[in-house]
């Protein structure tokens, strides 16, 4: 089977591929229906990495966050016309002394082995493809739409979430008003609702779409009153150094800090106040099976969906390559909460 798709080769540049689809062992054929861009995406769109890292990386298939229809499957787990959600954290190893598979505030996403879709592995910009079926979550036929697609991200939110050991009943500040920072907040709200969750941030019109129990902008005079149990930190890029540091002096003295965002740049952080404050600062980044499975079963079963939908700003009919440039480029100018979708038909 030939499948039609997109690769990386230089910033700004896209070839069509033609890959030959084979039925592996302990793989299913998926069929990509919806995919949405990533900020890392677009670093790699803009060649806005190191030069010799993107050395390495292209050519490449971009996207990590997909949903597809099974067409075939080799292990008997699916069947031809099942929905699902492909997992981008890729850990094959049974033996590895790292044993991130058996610590459950780490998990696979940290194994240094693993290879992730549009990293290290070609992502899921392309018609079908042959893919680990352990890396695929079922989802409901009947409920199955576009917004799916942003399971990927409440992984990543209850991956982050799983860093502190007990959120139930706290105050909670969540720093960011983008897509992550929308949806660990709302996740959080949905998982303890007992909990006080807010939310800060640049965007007064953003933050207004928060469905949860307060919102403050960075610089309000209100915001330096507060202290909060557990601190998440959604921002990264340039603005993540102000944003840890304000963290570290809302955080309670003994308080839990996670951070999330990406920077490429090194932060310059006040570790005097966070000796004084004895905080506690941890990282998470990706995601496991997992987080995958517990993430669809909120969707499916609690009202989370409905926040999601808030999110889609369009859906793309991509039939070609120009229009696969159009929604990058869509992306680079995008300054809503949310994201454009994209539906492929190639």
């Amino acid at each position: 089977m030939l499948s039609k798709g997109f690769k990386i080769i230089s910033p700004k540049t896209f070839e069509i591929d033609i890959d030959a689809v084979q039925n592996k062992v302990g793989n299913s054929i998926v069929k990509v229906d919806y995919i949405a861009v990533c900020k890392a995406d677009l670093r790699y769109y803009l060649g806005q990495r190191d030069e010799r890292i993107l050395g390495l990386k292209y050519p490449m298939r971009l996207i990590h966050e997909a949903t597809g229809t099974i067409l075939k499957d080799s292990t008997g787990k699916f069947e031809a016309g099942d929905k699902v959600v492909l997992v981008p954290n890729i850990c094959e190893c049974d033996n590895c002394d790292f044993n991130c598979k058996d610590d459950e505030s780490l998990g696979e996403n940290y194994c240094p082995k693993a290879k992730f879709a549009s990293s290290n592995y070609d992502g899921f910009s392309c018609e079908c493809l042959s893919y680990p079926s352990q890396n695929l979550v079922k989802l409901d036929k009947e409920k199955y739409s576009e917004k799916y697609v942003f399971l990927e991200l409440v992984s990543v939110a209850l991956a982050a979430i799983r860093r502190v050991n007990n959120i139930d009943g706290l105050k909670v500040g969540v720093w960011g008003d983008g897509i992550l920072g929308y949806i660990l907040a709302n996740t959080l709200k949905v998982l303890y609702p007992d909990s006080k969750v807010y939310c800060i941030g640049n965007n007064d019109y953003k933050l207004k779409l928060f469905n949860i129990d307060g919102i403050y902008l960075v610089n309000s005079i209100e915001l330096k009153k507060e202290v909060f149990d557990v601190c998440f930190e959604c921002v990264g890029g340039n603005a993540a150094e102000k944003a840890i540091n304000q963290i570290i002096e809302n955080c309670k003295f003994g308080g839990d800090i996670v951070l999330t965002g990406v920077s490429e740049g090194g932060a310059s952080i006040n570790t005097r106040r966070i000796l004084e404050k004895a905080v506690r600062i941890t990282g998470s980044t990706r995601s496991t099976v997992n987080d995958f499975k517990k993430a669809v079963d909120l969707i499916e079963n609690t009202n989370l969906l409905n926040e999601l939908e808030k999110l889609v700003l369009s859906i793309n009919n991509i039939s070609n390559i120009s229009t696969y440039y159009s929604v990058f480029e869509k992306e680079i100018e995008n300054r809503e909460l949310g994201k454009h979708i994209m539906k492929l038909n190639l």
